[in-house]
């Protein structure tokens, strides 16, 4: 049985690589889960350097159902 809670929510989700930083339980609506990406070192293959990233925009995939419910998974945004 696993106990840790952040843990439970990404082994129902079932997506590997990403962590659950929320969800929005409204009455009315979808269930909004937000994620976000785990963060890995990349390095471009030409000089060595480490890769950066700007910023990058919120996503929401739409095609799903959760616990009978429409579902959003939502990728944060960089803070």
């Amino acid at each position: 049985m696993e106990p840790d809670p952040t843990r439970m929510c990404a082994l129902v989700i079932g997506l590997p690589g990403v962590t659950i930083v929320g969800v929005d339980v409204g009455l009315v609506g979808p269930l909004r889960v937000h994620v976000d990406s785990v963060g890995r070192l990349v390095f471009c293959e030409g000089c060595g350097s480490r890769a950066w990233s700007k910023d990058r925009r919120t996503v929401e995939l739409v095609d799903l159902a959760c616990f009978g419910r429409p579902t959003r998974l939502v990728s944060m945004p960089f803070s």
